[in-house]
């Protein structure tokens, strides 16, 4: 059974990226699609982010929610609230063991960075369990507008070593969030990447569908 972990991008949730992969959901026998444990209450709509205010929101409609990764200065040099996001998926591969991982914008990001801790987990000791990785190394990534993640912290992982996990980056030739060159300074850090392009903006289900079936991973 092919278990794929799906990261949305900023502002979403697994809600709404489970919608719009229904294509790929359909040639999958597993997937869980996480929501990101940062809650944007003011791209949300909540008059306060109180907890209170968070879980009626949540409760009464929660693909209203919007969600994060992580929040960045202006300069995008300092992720806040990474360290949440890095031991809440640590904890989730630990227990659920991946083969696969699927990224969207800034969901795309964190797959490199995921990817590049699995591969080199020693370099940020709070990603161990028990001294150990949470998981191998995925057998495959899937980075839809992705860029390498800029926090200074981060660029040991990126500046020594090269990602190993076969990825396939795809682009959309009219994105205007993630230009191409952004999209590049992670696919330059891959060993192997398979680039595709598509005309939209920000998906392209059917270059997803292709190099899946072409790769043999069903």
């Amino acid at each position: 059974m092919l278990k794929v972990l799906a990261l949305h991008g900023y502002t979403q949730n697994g809600i709404i990226l489970r919608k719009k992969m229904s294509a790929i959901r359909k040639s999958c026998q597993s997937d869980l699609f996480a929501d990101g444990p940062i809650i944007l209450p003011e791209v949300t709509g909540l008059s306060s982010s109180s907890m209170s205010a968070v879980q009626s929101q949540e409760e009464q409609d929660p693909e209203a929610v919007a969600r994060a990764w992580w929040r960045s200065n202006p300069e995008k040099t300092h992720y806040s609230q990474l360290s949440e996001t890095v031991k809440y998926l640590r904890d989730l591969m630990h227990k659920e063991q991946f083969d696969g991982v699927f990224g969207f914008s800034q969901g795309a990001g964190l797959v490199g960075l995921l990817c590049a801790m699995l591969e080199h987990p020693h370099i940020h000791p709070e990603f161990l369990v028990d001294g150990q990785p949470p998981q191998p190394p995925f057998k495959f990534a899937i980075v839809v507008s992705g860029f390498k993640p800029a926090d200074i912290s981060l660029a040991p992982l990126f500046e020594d070593y090269t990602i190993q996990t076969p990825t396939l980056h795809v682009l959309g030739n009219t994105d205007l969030i993630v230009t191409r060159e952004r999209s590049h300074g992670l696919i330059d850090v891959c060993e192997n990447p398979r680039v595709e392009k598509h005309k939209g903006g920000t998906f392209g289900n059917n270059k997803l569908l292709d190099w899946i079936q072409e790769t043999n991973l069903l």
